[in-house]
C-alpha cells in the first residue's frame, strides 16, 4: 500500500458529505463557524472513524463514527432551538453565565465528539473522551473565544457534562447535556444498525437491539402540541418498540428536559401510541 493512501476508514462517504452540508445550513453565528472548522478537522475525523473500527469491526455494535456523530448533532441543535422557541432558556442563559449562542457552541462540541472514546474501549467509553478530546476542546474555545477566559471555562464544563453525561450513568442537570442525551437516543435508524446487522452471521446476546433498531424507518422531531418537542419514531413492525423502550426512553427518564418532550410511536398499519405526552 502507498504511504499517500489512506485506508478507506478514513476516507468521508457520501452520507457523511450529505450530512456536513445538513448541519452547516441549519447553524449559524459562533456555532456555526465552529462546526465548519471541526467537519474538516482530520484529528476529530480519524478519531471518529477509529471509534468506529473498533465499535462495528471488533465489537459488532452499531455506528458510534463520523455519520453518528452528525446526526446526534443535528438532532441536538434542533432539540435545543425548539425549546427555545418554547421558551425554554438554557442553563447558561438561566444561570447568567452564558447566552443560547454559548449553549449551542457547548452543545455542538460535547455532542459532535462524545463517542470518540468507543476507540479506547466500550466500557466507560465517556471518560476516555474526556482524556482523548479535551485538548481540541480547549483550542477551539481558546479560538473562539480568544478574549474571554471565563467562557473558555463554562462552555469548556458545560461540554465535559454533555460528554460525561450522554450514557445516562452521571446525573446531569443541565438543559445542555439534557438535550445532547436525548439526541442520542434519537439516532436509531436501521441505517445506524445496518454494517453491525448485515456483518453479523452467528446470533449472540444483544441481537434484540439490532434487530429492533433495523426495522425503525424514520425519527422525526418537531414542535409538540402541547409541549415545545415531540419526537415522533415510524417503524415498519413493533419489534421497533424495543428500542424507544429500552435505549429512548432510558436515556429520556434521566433528563432534564422530559417535562418538555411528547414522545410518539408510529407501526404501520396501527394507531400511533404516545410514550410521552
Amino acid at each position: 500500500m502507498s504511504q499517500n493512501h489512506m485506508p478507506d476508514w478514513r476516507e468521508s462517504t457520501p452520507k457523511e458529505k450529505q450530512l456536513n452540508k445538513v448541519l452547516l445550513k441549519s447553524a449559524d453565528g459562533p456555532v456555526g463557524l465552529l462546526l465548519e472548522r471541526m467537519l474538516s478537522d482530520r484529528e476529530i475525523n480519524l478519531y471518529h472513524s477509529y471509534a468506529n473500527v473498533v465499535s462495528v469491526r471488533r465489537l459488532g455494535y452499531n455506528d458510534h463514527g463520523p455519520v453518528h456523530a452528525r446526526i446526534t448533532t443535528y438532532n441536538a441543535l434542533k432539540i435545543l432551538r425548539l425549546l427555545k422557541e418554547g421558551g425554554i432558556p438554557t442553563s447558561l442563559e438561566r444561570e447568567e453565565v452564558g447566552s443560547y449562542e454559548d449553549s449551542q457552541v457547548a452543545v455542538a462540541l460535547g455532542c459532535f465528539l462524545h463517542d470518540t472514546g468507543m476507540g479506547v474501549a466500550r466500557q466507560d467509553h465517556e471518560w476516555h473522551a474526556l482524556n482523548l478530546i479535551d485538548p481540541i476542546i480547549r483550542n477551539y474555545l481558546q479560538w473562539l473565544y480568544p478574549d474571554e477566559m471565563e467562557k473558555q471555562v463554562v462552555v469548556r464544563s458545560m461540554a465535559h457534562e454533555v460528554i460525561v453525561g450522554h450514557m445516562a450513568k452521571v446525573r446531569i442537570h443541565s438543559v445542555e447535556a439534557g438535550t445532547v442525551l436525548v439526541a442520542d437516543g434519537t439516532d436509531m435508524t436501521k441505517g445506524r444498525s445496518g454494517i453491525a446487522f448485515n456483518m453479523q452471521f452467528e446470533p449472540e446476546v444483544g441481537d434484540m437491539h439490532r434487530f429492533s433498531a433495523n426495522t425503525i424507518s424514520r425519527v422525526e422531531i418537531g414542535p409538540g402540541g402541547y409541549k415545545p418537542v415531540r419526537i415522533t419514531i415510524q417503524m415498519d413492525n413493533p419489534t421497533g418498540l424495543f428500542q424507544i423502550e429500552e435505549v429512548l426512553m432510558a436515556k429520556v427518564k434521566a433528563s432534564p428536559i422530559m417535562k418538555h418532550l411528547e414522545i410518539e410511536a408510529v407501526i404501520e398499519g396501527e394507531a400511533p401510541r404516545m410514550y410521552l405526552k
